[in-house]
């Protein structure tokens, strides 16, 4: 599993810290830079020598070009990224003469792309009729090929860390089935029927009717099946690096995502979480409060803009935001409460 990143000299990051426990939530304004921590990480693992390599290249090739990505506030000379995973640190560097390159160690103990580790990106796919199926890969950054490795695992169970047990079979459908009902508050199961060796059609049944297509109905619907089809085909040790798992939910939706993330905290499957939602960081917080997960299994990394550095927030067994000699805090103002004011003037 990984256990840190350095950044120094990419993009809004001249030189930033973060220690990655099993949870980790970056969240902040839009563009403050959240993202780059997880492109970070990608283009670290993009330099060393894996299976997918070719894949991931293709995932990294919009922040591979040196004058594009280096720090503009300091005038970085090199961009460099180092990822500590296992106990051994990987070192990449960036600049102008040689573009990326990678220090003397091997990929021991980096998470291999599509094998063990996973992205999804905030640009990924929504509603679809017809997905694709492919051999190679199992999720896509976009999640185009989630629907296929639901046809081809649907009946076969899950890891038993990852099984729920109030799900009617430990079968990938099954707790599929579950956690789409847990999530959108509404009795749901997804269909998929294999079309050709590389084409799925799939469709829901919900509201007691079969066979809904995903383009008439809920957006959020079909964002949320291809996340849980990442999550839940994880196995411990896993690590997922997710984008705006909130997309096209609704609060109470939103807010029981974050019992998925202190679920497979605890199954041991690392989550690395950019969002905006403070539904699902305080819902987490409960569930440390509720003894789901533990507190040092999580940190949220708070980065107020562009120009400064993240605020590390943890949280203790009460529930409460707290520093790292585990005094409590106040979450940051202007953020999560930038409607408080109005609320207290209405009364």
């Amino acid at each position: 599993m990984l256990e840190s990143i350095r950044i120094q000299g990419f993009k809004c990051f001249q030189d930033a810290f973060l220690d990655l426990p099993i949870l980790t939530l970056l969240t902040g304004p839009n563009g403050s830079g959240k993202s780059t921590v997880i492109q970070a990480l990608l283009l670290a693992c993009s330099a060393f020598d894996q299976k997918n390599q070719t894949y991931l290249k293709e995932v990294v090739a919009p922040f591979v070009q040196f004058e594009d990505v280096y720090c503009r506030f300091s005038n970085a000379q090199s961009v460099d990224v180092c990822v500590r995973a296992d106990g051994i640190e990987h070192a990449v560097r960036m600049d102008r003469a040689d573009g990326l390159t990678h220090a003397s160690t091997d990929a021991s103990g980096l998470p291999g792309y599509e094998e063990s580790l996973f992205y999804l990106s905030a640009n990924r796919i929504g509603p679809e009729e017809i997905s694709s199926l492919n051999r190679e890969l199992r999720i896509g950054d976009a999640g185009q090929f989630a629907m296929g490795l639901l046809e081809q695992r649907k009946d076969k169970p899950l890891h038993e860390n990852l099984i729920h047990p109030d799900a009617v079979a430990k079968t990938l459908k099954a707790q599929l089935a579950w956690w789409l009902t847990f999530i959108l508050g509404e009795e749901t199961e997804v269909r998929t029927q294999k079309m050709t060796s590389t084409q799925v059609v799939g469709s829901f049944n919900m509201h007691g009717m079969e066979g809904i297509s995903p383009l008439n109905t809920g957006a959020g619907n079909s964002y949320v099946l291809k996340l849980l089809i990442m999550c839940l085909t994880a196995v411990p040790g896993d690590v997922l690096l997710i984008e705006n798992p909130e997309i096209h939910l609704h609060p109470g939706a939103k807010s029981r995502m974050g019992s998925l993330f202190a679920f497979l905290a605890a199954a041991g499957v690392q989550c690395v979480i950019e969002t905006h939602c403070e539904h699902l960081i305080n819902r987490v917080r409960y569930e440390v409060y509720t003894g789901k997960m533990k507190a040092d299994d999580v940190a949220i990394y708070y980065k107020p803009s562009l120009a400064e550095e993240f605020e590390k927030i943890g949280v203790n067994q009460r529930g409460h935001f707290c520093n790292d000699l585990r005094e409590e805090i106040l979450f940051p103002s202007g953020f999560f409460d930038s409607t408080l004011q109005e609320l207290l003037e209405m009364g």
